[in-house]
């Protein structure tokens, strides 16, 4: 048996790993808008002087200005919004579920942790599991340009990993669902 320290280190590491993924992701989505938008008006501009870019258009580079296709940021947003789900849950950060449990007697507020626990162990369970078997049946691909293809599967695999997250989550304890005051620090 794993020892609930080693646990909640295994968990909180994770959740590390997770909040560096999750800023990377949003500073490659702003780096790709910063391009795009900088390839929009570089383009007016040629066009305002009457210079040719035919150059630019259907290249390598099209997927950053195309607003025909699926734009390069969207397939990092369905990892960015499952992962940000994991660091909430992580530190109990929902504002009407924090309300209702600070107005619940001591005997019910513990039913209901407890209750918590199994359910969202159960969707944990479920994202994996249903995620999982999304992931395995995907077959389309994202034509992000007419070079550049992205298989369904890398955003459909935002699903298990989320699932999986939150059951490591959940191993380090009943404190995750326990009502507490965030303060931002590392919790030691």
């Amino acid at each position: 048996m794993i020892a609930p320290q080693t646990l909640r280190g295994i968990s909180d590491q994770l959740d590390k790993v997770v909040i560096a993924v999750s800023v990377a992701l949003v500073v490659v989505m702003l780096s790709i808008s910063t391009l795009g938008i900088l390839f929009r008006v570089s383009f007016a501009l040629f066009e305002f002087f009457g210079l040719s870019f035919e150059f630019f258009r259907g290249g390598a580079l099209d997927w950053a200005y195309s607003h025909t296709r699926p734009s390069m940021t969207r397939l990092f947003l369905p990892w960015l919004a499952m992962l940000s789900l994991t660091v909430a849950f992580k530190r109990g950060e929902h504002i009407a579920i924090a309300m209702a449990v600070r107005n619940l007697p001591p005997g019910v507020l513990r039913l209901v942790q407890v209750a918590n626990l199994g359910l969202v162990g159960l969707f944990g369970a479920a994202l994996t599991w249903y995620g999982y078997l999304f992931v395995d049946n995907a077959n389309q691909l994202h034509m992000v340009s007419d070079t550049l293809q992205v298989s369904h599967r890398w955003t459909d695999l935002a699903v298990p990993v989320c699932g999986l997250i939150m059951c490591v989550h959940l191993l380090s304890g009943v404190s995750l669902v326990e009502a507490r005051e965030y303060t931002g620090e590392a919790d030691e």
